[in-house]
């Protein structure tokens, strides 16, 4: 709720207007020009209502204080009995909102103050729009080189340039909407690790800049970005599913203010070169500038074991199950190409096989088939190798591809099929087809075709 300071030596003024007031605003008293500067160094109300002429202090002398305290965005009206034009110009030349007359009508009173009301949250929204990131709520790349600017010029503490780690992927996998869920995520979680006095900005698309106020203790800024990088995984988890693979998490690089400078576009600097050596040492981390750290143009432009290890480390699975590996239909379409390709140019081989569920009780319901289709696919899904890979064709259908394996050995696989199948309580409500043949580089795909029922 606005608050609204009224200022009147006289009682009956005072009690007037908190009675036409307080039904919409929050509304302090003050009897003198003195006491409404001590409450509005506490309080910083919206709006001051004054009376013009007071002993001791008027309203002139005590807007001059209020504005030599706090700047000149001083929100007053003055009320006066006065009606002299030179009262008005001296009044706005100050900076005044509106006069009003006494005796004033308490409808007049509550629509000027409305109309103040109204400009000022139409002020405070334009400049929420041009200092806010929309998404993320903090601090937006236009604001926040201004913000910083002053708070490292006036506090101690140290400045973090952050990245997240491997957002792209959550865009290029998950989508766009996903990828806004995650930053906003990663907003409230640097929300969550500082404190209302700190500084939180959002300077591009996966970077960020961090000021904690008071903060320079190395063993403290560890343990936060350590608790970061494990709420990071967690909130990712609760949003793509446990078993998401992209390694999420977030690098900070830091320096200390105003033990390393005060300015701030040479501290950024400063941190962009921490946060260079997080990045070549493995992300998801911290560190902090120090005198002599390499700048990122006097490394050697080469890719490192590293970054290898850490491509590889979003292509790989994080737990190899002990069973195959059931893709969708595009995905096992680029697996069987790739497969294909492979046996002609080496001479391999492998069988394929479509492996259908039939209902036994034609007036079955759709339901309960698909109930027991669904578990027939975690039968086959159990009975094969981790190298071989399947995909549902259909709601009750299944294709297999079964690399190197030895005629020998096709045989027992199915039957291994058949036989988890039989310890089902599904067993005899539907049969089981096998259409399978071999594809090999030597011979092309085999003319002979096993149904096995």
């Amino acid at each position: 709720m606005r608050k609204i300071l009224v200022v009147d030596d006289e009682e009956m003024m005072r009690m007037i207007a908190r009675r036409v007031l307080s039904k919409d605003y929050e509304v302090i008293l003050a009897s003198s020009g003195p006491e409404a500067i001590e409450i509005y160094d506490k309080e910083h109300p919206d709006l001051i209502l004054s009376d013009l002429l007071m002993p001791e202090m008027n309203g002139f002398e005590m807007h001059k204080l209020l504005q030599e305290k706090h700047g000149s965005d001083i929100r007053i009206m003055y009320m006066t009995a006065d009606d002299a034009e030179d009262v008005e110009d001296k009044g706005f030349d100050l900076g005044a909102s509106d006069f009003i007359r006494k005796p004033f009508r308490p409808e007049v009173l509550l629509r000027r103050v409305e109309n103040i009301m109204g400009n000022l949250e139409q002020i405070s929204s334009l400049t929420e729009e041009a200092t806010i990131d929309r998404l993320t709520g903090l601090l937006n790349k236009a604001s926040s080189a201004e913000v910083l600017t002053e708070v490292c010029a006036r506090d101690r503490g140290t400045l973090f340039m952050v990245d997240l780690d491997s957002f792209k992927l959550v865009n290029d996998i998950y989508g766009h909407d996903m990828g806004d869920q995650v930053l906003k995520g990663f907003a409230t979680i640097l929300t969550s690790n500082s404190e209302v006095k700190d500084t939180r900005c959002r300077v591009g698309g996966d970077e960020f800049m961090l000021f904690l106020k008071d903060v320079t203790d190395e063993a403290i800024l560890r343990e936060m970005a350590e608790r970061v990088n494990r709420q990071i995984v967690e909130m990712a988890k609760e949003l793509m599913g446990e078993d998401m693979q992209i390694p999420l998490g977030a690098s900070f690089g830091g320096v200390f203010v105003p033990d390393q400078g005060t300015d701030y576009e040479k501290l950024v600097q400063k941190a962009d070169r921490a946060l260079y050596i997080v990045k070549k040492n493995g992300k998801h981390g911290i560190a902090f500038f120090r005198e002599g750290i390499a700048k990122k143009d006097d490394e050697e432009a080469v890719a490192s074991v590293e970054e290898l290890r850490r491509v590889c480390q979003v292509l790989e699975e994080r737990t190899i199950k002990n069973s195959a590996l059931w893709l969708d239909k595009k995905s096992f379409a680029v697996a069987y190409r790739y497969m294909m390709r492979y046996i002609r140019s080496y001479k391999g081989s492998a069988y394929r096989a479509l492996v259908t569920l039939e209902k036994k009780d034609a007036s079955m319901d759709s339901e309960t088939f698909a109930m027991i289709t669904e578990e027939f696919g975690k039968t086959i899904d159990q009975s094969l190798r981790k190298s071989d890979i399947m995909m549902q064709n259909r709601p009750n259908q299944f294709l297999l591809l079964l690399p190197k394996l030895e005629d020998e050995f096709a045989e027992s696989v199915f039957a291994r099929i058949r036989n988890i199948w039989k310890e089902s309580e599904y067993f005899d409500k539907a049969t089981i087809r096998f259409d399978a043949d071999k594809v090999s580089g030597e011979e092309g795909p085999s003319e002979e075709k096993r149904k096995i029922r």
